[in-house]
């Protein structure tokens, strides 16, 4: 079995744990992945996939032609998009939803900057935001020249850590400040939503959605032990956690 693992910078995760532990039982899994929040950016030519213009000269792939001549899918038994989601919040990203809206019946500050809003008015600018993403395209743009299986792996929840991140940071999220101890029900109810939407949309182009842990999902943060210093990204202990799931997702679709 062949897999071929297309993302954006929490392919690393993955990318570590394989380096750490290879795929068992013949597996064989490559990776074609650049940074960006929202990602992979993806343009297709020829029935192949390339880096979009602006990231090609970041593209890491485990196949040394695929930079120049691009990725053919047609070797692969399954695709997995890493990983699937509105972007990392971070305060010095102004257009991010969440640095212009705050949940109304969750927020405890909402500072001078954000505009408080209902449940749906909130879900309907994720479904936008998600639908004019790079990660989306990338989908459509994947199942266009590839018929196999396809998996999305939903962007991790944050750890607890973003509590203790720097307000005035431009790296930083004022989130716990902004919901104080209600920002973990407000990021459950976060995720829970993206995981929705991006279900739905998965649904048109026959793809399947591997969620986060449900526990992680309800408790509205990823685990400890499963952190970096980025509170955004995970570390070799989840990446193994993404793997079990895509590879036993693999096997009961057989």
């Amino acid at each position: 079995m062949r897999l071929s693992v297309v993302g954006n910078s929490h392919s690393a995760a993955l990318k570590r744990a394989l380096d750490a532990e290879p795929a068992a039982d013949g597996a064989r899994v490559d990776f074609f992945v650049m940074p960006g929040g929202s990602g992979p950016h993806l343009q297709a030519e020829g029935g192949r996939l390339f880096a979009a213009p602006g990231k090609r000269d970041k593209l890491f792939s485990t196949i040394p032609a695929a930079a120049v001549d691009g990725l053919d899918l047609a070797i692969f038994d399954a695709v997995l998009v890493s990983a699937v989601g509105l972007p990392s919040h971070r305060n010095g990203a102004p257009d991010h939803i969440l640095n212009q809206l705050a949940l109304g019946s969750r927020v405890e500050d909402s500072g001078a900057s954000c505009q408080l809003v209902s449940e749906a008015v909130m879900i309907h600018v994720m479904d936008s935001a998600l639908r004019a993403s790079p990660g989306f395209e990338a989908i459509r743009l994947i199942r266009s020249v590839f018929s196999g299986q396809i998996f999305l792996q939903v962007c991790p929840l944050p750890s607890r850590t973003i509590a203790a991140y720097q307000v005035g940071s431009d790296k930083g999220s004022n989130l716990a400040a902004q919901y104080g101890d209600r920002v973990w029900a407000f990021l459950s109810w976060y995720y829970r939503r993206q995981v929705d939407l991006i279900q739905a949309y998965a649904d048109t182009l026959d793809a399947r959605v591997l969620s986060p842990d449900d526990s992680f999902v309800e408790a509205g943060f990823t685990p400890n032990k499963y952190k970096t210093p980025d509170p955004w990204h995970m570390n070799t202990g989840y990446g193994r956690l993404v793997l079990k799931q895509t590879f036993a997702a693999l096997s009961s679709s057989v």
